[in-house]
């Protein structure tokens, strides 16, 4: 069976979110799969099943330098006809014509041998996490965030992870969440996006990280924060809070190291950009 793989129709939205479900993302992928489709860095991209239909999918999205591949799955009934391998190929080649000269993602065990396989290596794991966040005392100023700090907040993230994300942050409008403050000056965030069930958080230590986990995930309802395994004093604190691992993917990438910080994030927005 040939893998002709294209860019995804505006009228195939509900296909490849179904599609997505079945292949064992659930129900709630379709949030996932927004934002590539509505950016303009970012796509979906499809394998023709030879009947006009999609039998597997991917996203991905472009910072510049670095590009994110996610979403990535193949309806159970097309598997084991290399419609996954060519649409990593696929995806890897659209993310370098935008200029990425380093492709990130999530991999599922399941995902895991077919990337090894085209060259990715692994830099560390990172878990979801459900629960509800006990106190924690700091002398920081904790306030909801405003749009004045949207500049502030693009250098965080870019100091934590190493990319230009201001794509992303720049289209969560309004800007909804917490800021800690030191001294007047932004010390960390966090964000909720529409795209993923996590909110995402960036520290410029553990003081202001762990203030941060434990403001947006303190109310009465369960709250899910992804965390990199590297980062000890983010998953110290889940743990001590009574937090459950629900899921967990490994972060590989394929081409040159970024400056990734792992212990300056406090949650990521979701198992696909991080």
């Amino acid at each position: 069976m040939a893998a002709a793989v294209r860019n995804a129709r505006d009228d195939e939205a509900g296909a490849i979110a179904e599609l997505l479900s079945r292949a064992a993302f659930g129900p709630t992928v379709s949030r996932l799969v927004a934002f590539p489709q509505s950016s303009p860095h970012g796509d979906v991209l499809v394998a023709d099943n030879g009947e006009g239909g999609p039998a597997g999918a991917v996203c991905c999205v472009s910072f510049g330098a670095t590009g994110w591949i996610g979403a990535l799955g193949v309806a159970p009934e097309a598997r084991r006809h290399g419609f996954g391998r060519a649409l990593t190929e696929a995806a890897i080649d659209r993310l370098r014509e935008r200029g990425a000269h380093t492709v990130l993602l999530f991999a599922t065990d399941m995902g895991r041998p077919l990337y090894e396989r085209l060259g990715f290596v692994i830099e560390g794991a990172a878990t979801a996490w459900r629960g509800n966040a006990g106190t924690a005392t700091s002398a920081l100023q904790v306030r909801r965030l405003c749009e004045d700090d949207r500049d502030a907040l693009v250098a965080l993230d870019r100091a934590a992870t190493g990319e230009d994300r201001s794509n992303l942050l720049r289209a969560l409008q309004p800007l909804s969440g917490v800021a800690a403050e030191r001294d007047g000056a932004l010390a960390g965030w966090a964000a909720k996006a529409p795209y993923g069930a996590g909110v995402a958080i960036c520290g410029a230590d553990d003081e202001s990280g762990i203030v941060l986990m434990a403001t947006a995930a303190g109310g009465p309802a369960p709250a899910t924060l992804v965390v990199p395994d590297a980062n000890a004093a983010a998953t110290a604190n889940l743990r001590r809070w009574g937090f459950r691992a629900a899921n967990a993917g490994e972060r590989m990438r394929l081409g040159p190291p970024v400056a990734w910080h792992p212990e300056r994030q406090f949650g990521l927005f979701n198992l696909f950009w991080g």
